[in-house]
C-alpha cells in the first residue's frame, strides 16, 4: 500500500472560565495569543494488520490489542537505539480488530490451536511534534500490555510483532537470529531546510498535519521469552552502607556492584594463554547475571492472578528457562578475538537522587532536555570466561544449546555520553585511560588498551573518543535481544511506589501486592569517585567530560 501524507484542519482548544448571563451568547475568543491556546499538533494515521494464530477470548471479549509504538526515528528502540519509552502510542481493542471473529462466552481464557486469520483495522495516534518518527507493533495476545511498568511494558512470548517495516529486507533475513527489521520513517510536518542542509519538520500551528495511509504489518511469531534476570546479590538483605548516592546508608539502595570512575584494566597480552586472558579478565569489574528470580520469589513472579505473570521457566536440562547466548556474528570492537554475543548488556544511568525521594523505586533513567543519556557497554561472556567467547567456541543461533542459568557481563570501564536532545548525532565515548599494563608480567612498559578508530568505526554511532573520568551515579542493568525484547532492574516489582507504602514482609503495606527483592533498589551497577591519590589526581587533571553532565 502506498503511503501519501496531507495536512488537515485541526481545531485548537480554548481553556478557559466564563458566565453566561440570562441567554446572552457566550462570547468566544479564538484570536488570543496566549496559554489558553494550544497550537495543532500531528498526526500519524493507517491500518494495522494482522497475520497469525486465531486470537484468544473470553466471556465474550477477544483478549489483548494491537499495540502502536511511535519513536523518534533519531533515537529508536534497543537494541538499534536507547530509546526507553515510546514518544506516543495506541492500542487498538481486540474487539475491534478482530470485530467479525467467533470468541468465548466462558470464563476460562481460550486460545484457539492450529488456525491462522488475517484483520485488519484503523488507527490514529496524536498528539506528536513535527519529526520523523518510526512504528514498532506487536499483538498482546494475552492481554497484559502496561506501558508504564517495566515488567509489563514488552511482548512476551507467545505475542505477534511487526511494525512499518521493510517488508522485503524481512522476507530475506527473516531466517537470521541476529536480524532487526527496518522500520521505514514516517514524516510528520513540512520539511525545511536550515542553510547548513539539516532538514526538520513543522507542523503548521493553525491546520495541523496528518501522515496519512500508514500500513502497519504484525505477523511475526515472538518466540523467545523476555530475558529476566537478577544481579546475584540483590536478592539478600544488605548492611547498612553508605556511598556517594546513598549518603545515609540505606540498606535498601546498598548496590550489587561498585566500580570507581577511574578504574584501570590490563591490556590483552601478545602471548594468549589461559594465565594471561584469565589476569585480563579479572582486571574487569564482572557482574553475575542469573536467569528468572530466586525460588522464593519465584511462585509471586509466576502467578498468573498476581501482578507480574512472567515466564519464567526452569533453567534445567528438562526445562526450556534460561538466558540465551549466542554469537552476534562479530567481534568486539577492541579485540577481533573475542566474539560479540548476545543479550546485549547495557548499564543505563539513573537520575541522580541521593536522598532517594524523586525515585524511591530507582526506575527513571537519567536523559531529558537538559542531561545526557549516559550508558555503560557490557561484555557477555560465554560460559564465564574469555577464553571460551572466541569466535568458534559459542552458539550460532538461540537453540537449546545456547540456555544458560546465568551469564557474566565484564563492565567497560568506558561511558557512552548522548545528547538526550539529539541523539543522532552520535555519541562521545569517555574513558579514564587509554594505555595499560599488560596481563602478562614478561610484557613491560604500557601498551594501547584499544585502538579509538577501531572503536569508532565498531561501535554504530560513536563520533568521538576523550579521555576523562566516567559520571558516577547509579546505572539499571538491561539485557536485549535482536528482536528488542529486554528485561531491566530495578524495576517497579521489586519495590512499592509512593502510594504503596513501604515493602514489609515481601509485600506493599498500603496497597499490598507482592514485592520481589531480586528487582529492586539493589540491583544496580554505582559509578563512586576514586580511592586513591592516583585516582583522584587523574580525576583532577581529566574530570567528567561536558557532554557527560549537560546537552549542548
Amino acid at each position: 500500500m502506498q503511503r501519501r501524507t496531507t495536512s488537515v484542519a485541526l481545531s485548537a482548544v480554548l481553556l478557559g472560565a466564563f458566565v453566561a448571563k440570562g441567554c446572552d451568547p457566550v462570547p468566544i475568543d479564538d484570536e488570543r495569543n496566549d496559554r489558553r491556546l494550544f497550537a495543532a499538533r500531528g498526526v500519524i494515521r493507517g491500518t494495522v494488520t494482522y497475520s497469525g494464530p486465531r486470537p484468544c477470548s473470553r466471556g465474550g471479549h477477544i483478549t489483548g490489542s494491537a499495540i502502536v509504538l511511535v519513536f523518534d526515528k533519531k533515537n529508536p528502540p534497543p537494541p538499534t537505539g536507547f530509546a526507553s519509552q515510546p514518544v506516543n502510542f495506541v492500542a487498538v481493542p481486540g474487539d475491534v480488530l478482530f470485530a467479525n471473529e467467533p470468541r468465548s462466552t466462558g470464563d476460562a481464557l481460550f486460545c484457539p490451536d492450529n488456525d491462522t486469520v488475517t484483520a485488519s483495522a484503523p488507527f490514529t495516534v496524536a498528539p506528536l511534534d513535527g519529526g520523523e518518527y518510526v512504528i514498532a507493533a506487536f499483538y498482546d495476545r494475552a492481554g497484559r500490555f502496561l506501558p508504564t511498568f517495566e515488567f509489563r511494558n514488552l511482548p512476551e512470548a507467545g505475542d505477534i510483532g511487526g511494525g512499518f517495516i521493510d517488508l522485503t529486507d524481512y522476507a530475506k533475513n527473516a531466517t537470521n537470529p541476529n536480524y532487526t527489521p527496518v522500520f521505514l520513517p514516517v514524516a510528520v510536518g513540512v520539511p525545511q531546510q536550515s542553510a547548513a542542509g539539516e532538514v526538520t519538520y513543522v507542523v503548521p500551528s493553525q491546520t495541523g498535519y496528518v501522515a496519512d495511509n500508514v500500513p502497519v504489518n504484525i505477523g511475526a511469531p515472538i518466540r523467545l521469552t523476555r530475558p529476566y534476570f537478577y544481579p546475584e546479590g540483590a536478592e539478600a538483605d544488605a548492611q547498612p552502607a553508605s556511598t556517594p548516592a546513598n549518603p545515609r546508608g540505606d540498606a535498601r539502595y546498598v548496590p550489587t556492584l561498585v566500580m570507581t570512575q577511574d578504574h584501570h584494566v590490563l591490556a590483552l597480552p601478545k602471548a594468549v594463554n589461559p594465565q594471561t586472558i584469565a589476569a585480563y579478565q579479572q582486571s574487569f569489574k564482572a557482574a553475575k547475571l542469573v536467569w528468572g528470580v530466586p525460588q522464593a520469589e519465584l511462585s509471586d513472579a509466576t502467578d498468573p492472578a498476581k501482578p507480574f505473570g512472567l515466564q519464567i521457566s526452569p533453567a534445567t536440562p528438562a526445562g526450556s528457562g534460561g538466558i540465551l547466548t549466542w554469537s552476534r556474528g562479530t567481534t568486539l570492537p577492541e579485540n577481533a578475538s573475542i566474539a560479540s554475543l548476545w543479550p546485549l548488556v547495557v548499564f543505563s544511568k539513573l537520575l541522580d537522587d541521593k536522598d532517594h525521594k524523586a525515585d524511591p523505586q530507582s526506575v527513571v533513567l537519567q536523559g531529558n532536555r537538559d542531561q545526557p543519556i549516559v550508558l555503560i557497554q557490557g561484555i557477555t561472556l560465554n560460559q564465564d570466561s574469555l577464553l571460551t567467547t572466541a569466535p568458534g567456541q559459542v552458539p550460532l543461533a538461540p537453540t537449546a544449546g545456547a540456555l544458560r542459568d546465568h551469564v557474566t557481563a565484564l563492565v567497560r570501564p568506558a561511558a557512552l555520553c548522548i545528547s538526550s536532545r539529539a541523539p543522532d548525532k552520535g555519541a562521545v565515548l569517555v574513558t579514564p585511560h587509554t594505555t595499560g599494563k599488560s596481563s602478562d608480567p614478561a610484557e613491560t612498559g604500557d601498551k594501547p588498551l584499544f585502538d579509538p578508530q577501531a572503536v569508532i568505526k565498531g561501535i554504530p554511532g560513536v563520533r568521538q573518543v576523550v579521555r576523562g573520568c566516567l559520571p558516577t551515579g547509579r546505572y539499571a542493568m538491561t539485557l536485549v535481544y535482536p528482536s528488542g525484547q529486554a528485561w531491566t532492574v530495578p524495576n517497579e516489582a521489586g519495590s512499592c511506589g509512593p502510594g504503596e507504602g513501604s515493602p514489609g514482609a515481601r509485600t506493599c503495606t498500603t496497597r499490598p501486592r507482592a514485592v520481589l527483592p531480586s528487582q529492586g533498589t539493589r540491583a544496580v551497577l554505582e559509578i563512586v569517585p576514586p580511592t586513591t591519590p592516583e585516582g583522584e589526581a587523574l580525576c583532577r587533571d581529566n574530570p567528567v567530560p561536558e557532554a557527560c553532565t549537560r546537552n549542548p
